[in-house]
């Protein structure tokens, strides 16, 4: 008898314990309404697009196309498409040169707008485009011959040699000028969701190499900051802190946002840093305060590079999430995930669950709110699966990008929109500007705005068309509109509408 309950009471806890594990499981993986799922696609050295320099503008637009496409259908909504790799521009500039990564020849135009020809692309896809810009770097190589446009030829004295790169000098005043100049040029010609830039500040330290500002530290620095380490900081600081206003002021709309190496400080240096043992840090060898930047909202969202593995020594990927996770200071926080290492020879990477779990892990931390991807041209091969996985599991419900400012701005004055369907055709009245919300769902449902299962699709204009469907039997279905404001507030949801589909 006592054996029988030994196993009968095992065999209970097992039950439970597993329908425990398989609710947090499901939690994990359950879709939100808001997240970030956005995707970096390089330029520079021609890493994610174009193919390659020179190619026919036609074939530069197919291949956007064709990058767009494939990220709606892996369920991404954000595209950081890097617009000024190194002083050199993808879009119509008169303060910086053409990049001959679109032509093959530095300076030389393309016959067409770039940047304008992604935004009009991502938004009729219904998704964000931030414009990635480097703040520093001037040239990839010295020995490559800049265009006459090119900002050294009027302005020698804001550059420094560095490495085998030429650099504009952080502690130059008239650096943080010109990088001020070229971010408003950006955000008032176009139609932006946002400013972003990657981990380059101060160039990542070379082994026996001074970087070659020490002048410039005798000059503007000696006198107000105790150590050359300190002022470097102050002056990306001042970059940060301008680049807010400047955008702020433009357009308070436009997001500004940053993706740092992935550790601040190791604890050993900070009682505030991560437990790990990372060679070069944010703070110590970019100059980079990361988290000042977001204690003070100088920055409206945070893309740590967590480009490793969950079992890495000195920059555990565990450690980091949670250390981002607690240290948010009330602004999103996206994880940046390095696919590119996926398949590779660490045993991190030849385990197919290695980035599904670390977006369950994501998913399950209060304080983050997406993930980002390094970079698109690894969607494009396998990844020992992972691609089904979003499209099919993660991302399989739409998701809005959750801004900083969704909760400080509302509609509620706002009158309900006025849809009307035809056949495939959707109409309503609104800013031809505006984010709207398709809400689609069968007629025997009872609709919820907060399940991501009822959003249909996202788009950028007052009109929409439904795509055409594998199977030609028509349901009858209810459609809803929803304007989503410039700060990323919903509005008032339209009544709904029947339509068959």
């Amino acid at each position: 008898m006592n054996q029988t309950l030994k196993v009968r009471s095992k065999f209970l806890f097992l039950l439970l314990f597993n329908l425990y594990f398989s609710a947090i499981i499901s939690s994990q993986s359950k879709s939100p309404k808001y997240e970030m799922r956005g995707v970096w696609v390089a330029t520079v050295a021609n890493i994610d697009w174009p193919s390659k320099p020179g190619l026919k503008v036609k074939e530069q637009k197919k291949e956007a196309l064709e990058i767009i496409q494939h990220c709606k259908d892996l369920g991404l909504n954000t595209i950081f498409l890097q617009v000024r790799p190194a002083s050199d521009v993808l879009y119509q500039s008169s303060l910086e040169p053409w990049s001959k990564v679109l032509t093959g020849v530095a300076g030389k135009n393309p016959r067409y707008d770039p940047l304008d020809f992604w935004i009009e692309l991502a938004h009729s896809n219904g998704l964000e485009l931030h414009a990635w810009i480097n703040p520093y770097r001037a040239s990839m190589s010295l020995d490559e011959e800049l265009p006459e446009m090119h900002p050294i030829h009027i302005e020698p004295d804001m550059f420094v040699e560095y490495g085998n790169k030429v650099y504009y000098n952080p502690g130059n005043p008239k650096s943080n000028i010109h990088i001020n100049k070229v971010v408003k040029e950006l955000v008032q010609n176009y139609a932006i969701d946002g400013i972003h830039m990657d981990d380059y500040f101060y160039p990542y330290p070379i082994h026996g190499q001074a970087f070659p500002d020490s002048l410039y530290y005798h000059q503007y620095g000696k006198d107000k900051f105790a150590n050359l380490a300190d002022w470097r900081r102050n002056n990306v600081n001042e970059t940060i802190e301008t680049l807010r206003a400047t955008i702020k002021n433009s357009k308070p709309w436009v997001q500004f946002g940053i993706s740092p190496f992935g550790v601040w400080r190791n604890s050993s240096d900070d009682s505030r840093g991560s437990e790990t043992k990372a060679g070069t840090t944010n703070y110590d060898g970019l100059y980079a305060d990361v988290l000042l930047w977001m204690k003070n909202s100088w920055i409206d969202y945070v893309v740590p590079q967590l480009y490793w593995g969950t079992s890495h020594p000195v920059a555990n990927y565990t450690v980091l999430c949670n250390w981002w996770n607690q240290n948010h200071y009330d602004i999103p926080v996206y994880i940046g995930h390095g696919i590119y290492k996926i398949g590779s020879d660490k045993p991190d990477w030849q385990d197919e669950k290695q980035l599904p779990n670390q977006i369950k892990s994501v998913r399950s931390s209060s304080n983050l709110s997406g993930s980002v991807y390094f970079s698109y041209k690894h969607f494009k091969r396998d990844l020992l699966g992972f691609n089904d996985e979003l499209a099919k599991t993660f991302y399989s419900q739409k998701a809005i990008v959750p801004h900083i400012g969704r909760m400080k701005y509302t509609n509620s004055s706002e009158m309900p929109m006025k849809v009307k369907a035809r056949a495939k055709s959707i109409r309503w009245k609104g800013e031809s500007s505006s984010k709207y919300i398709v809400y689609l769902y069968d007629v025997s449902e009872a609709f919820n705005p907060e399940d991501p299962k009822f959003i249909f699709d996202l788009c950028y204009s007052t009109k929409y068309r439904m795509p055409k469907k594998k199977s030609k039997l028509k349901k009858e279905y209810l459609v809803r509109i929803a304007a989503i404001n410039a700060f990323g507030s919903e509005g008032v949801i339209s009544e709904p509408v029947l339509i068959k589909y």
